[in-house]
């Protein structure tokens, strides 16, 4: 998945050290007088007890969630080596503030977070390595999408978008992001009284809504080299994880809901364990020697597999990155993201 949840990358781009790297210290390894703990999927909750406002995002068992860490944005700032971003946080010259966030798997947390705070408007581009620096055109919810599911014509919400058919109609709706992750998503799956939601042969993607807007336009993964989100290199990446696509989708993002492709006549791979470990090595740039392309990666339009649970850590470590139970489809090629296309069904926006 991915922070605008396009898996992006620069591949012939040439990035500074720190531009590759996102280290990240222990989660004890601070002062705690200055920064608030953080809960983490390996670590835990270093002070004991989880504090209530960090449970409302996770629920009462946080090691099944599957999300990577939680906590103030600004300890993990901190944590991932941004003293700048943490200064402007303190800073009340500037509009980001402190907040308790959700971290997802499968991404590097301060990468996730700039992504999502730059499409917000939130945060200035010069402070992101690579960005041009200029004002950022928010992106709204359309007017017509109301809190009850409708079944809408796309170039009516969206006069840009592009689609295989001139009346293209789907389904939308508008529904306050419930912090809790499993409430929503049984919140989420009942609006759709058709029963959309409870099919087997779903895939999500969750992105904010500067991205919704670009991918209606043109159905391709957004290029940039300071996105180090692309595990398995660019790409348009979707989950069967509804929760997962919330955690992407931000707090006031958007979830497209697709029927799973036919791919019968696709390059479908999925790649063994070893594949996988080699491969999203590559792509994170884990300082490991011996790291092997599989062959498959070449021709493939389309990968699933595992999300990683610990991307900075591995880094940090220099290992490889450790699979979820999680899995994510990357559509790789264009054949592979028209597929994907023509079957988005729903769009769920988020406030």
């Amino acid at each position: 998945m991915s922070t605008d949840n396009e898996r992006n990358a620069d591949v012939g781009a040439e990035t500074s050290e720190k531009d590759e790297r996102e280290m990240l210290y222990d989660n004890t390894d601070y002062d705690h007088r200055r920064f608030e703990p953080v809960w983490d999927n390996e670590e835990g909750y270093p002070d004991g007890e989880i504090p209530p406002e960090i449970v409302e995002y996770l629920g009462e068992n946080p090691e099944s969630s599957h999300v990577q860490m939680a906590g103030p944005s600004r300890t993990i700032f901190h944590l991932c080596g941004r003293p700048d971003v943490v200064q402007m946080i303190d800073d009340p010259a500037y509009v980001i503030e402190d907040e308790i966030v959700v971290i997802p798997i499968g991404c590097f947390p301060s990468s996730f977070l700039l992504s999502r705070y730059q499409d917000e408007g939130i945060f200035p581009w010069d402070h992101i390595p690579g960005l041009p620096v200029g004002a950022v055109r928010k992106s709204s919810i359309p007017a017509s999408v109301t809190t009850s599911v409708t079944t809408q014509e796309l170039k009516s919400l969206y006069p840009l978008s592009r689609s295989g058919t001139s009346d293209e109609r789907i389904k939308v709706l508008r529904l306050t992001n419930i912090k809790n992750r499993e409430t929503f998503a049984s919140q989420v799956i009942a609006q759709f009284s058709d029963g959309l939601l409870a099919r087997k042969d779903l895939l999500f993607r969750g992105l904010s809504l500067n991205a919704l807007e670009r991918s209606l336009s043109f159905f391709v993964p957004v290029i940039r080299s300071t996105n180090a989100d692309n595990e398995f290199g660019p790409g348009i990446y979707a989950t069967e994880d509804l929760k997962t696509a919330k955690d992407y989708a931000g707090v006031t993002g958007a979830i497209m809901v697709f029927t799973k492709p036919d791919t019968q006549d696709m390059n479908y791979w999925q790649p063994t364990d070893d594949e996988w470990k080699h491969l999203t090595a590559k792509w994170l740039g884990l300082s490991l020697s011996d790291i092997r392309v599989p062959e498959a990666y070449h021709t493939a339009d389309i990968i699933e597999g595992p999300m990683s649970t610990d991307q900075a850590k591995a880094q940090k470590k220099s290992r490889f990155a450790r699979p979820d139970t999680i899995n994510q489809t990357a559509f790789v090629s264009y054949h592979g993201c028209q597929l994907l296309r023509r079957e988005l069904k729903a769009i769920i926006f988020l406030e």
